[in-house]
């Protein structure tokens, strides 16, 4: 009986409903692929057998996600989780970073993760004489 009350919360975070510690930030949209540290259906299917489009749809939910949430505090970049790129790459992760404004910090990656940091502004143009 102990079991079955143990495993209840976790069924329920796991669905893709609301984290195990901690509620989402007002105004970031609910993950739909989960944003527990379990998986849910939708993103255990992604894992199994996801195509290079859902991999994109997936990506480009969680750096819109990110963004929307801010940069760390102690720096200018955003974090994403291997699980949301996966299936898509680095390469396909930084052009639709690019897309929002972002890009890869290559010297900053690591394992399980990686961080990302806006596309500096270009400078103003001087005018002509």
């Amino acid at each position: 009986m102990g079991l079955v009350v143990a495993l209840v919360p976790l069924l329920v975070a796991g669905g893709g409903g609301m984290p195990i510690f901690g509620g989402r930030s007002k105004g970031v949209p609910k993950d739909p692929y989960g944003d527990s540290l379990l998986l849910s259906w939708r993103q255990f299917k992604l894992e199994l057998n996801g195509t290079p489009e859902e991999w994109r749809e997936r990506a480009g939910f969680a750096l819109r996600r990110a963004v929307a949430q801010g940069p760390e505090l102690d720096s200018e970049t955003i974090s994403l989780p291997v699980s949301t790129y996966r299936g898509l790459g680095l390469e396909g992760l930084d052009e639709l970073a690019g897309e929002l404004g972002w890009r890869l910090d290559r010297a900053r990656l690591r394992f399980g993760a990686v961080e990302l940091k806006p596309v500096p502004a270009p400078p103003p143009a001087l005018p002509r004489p």
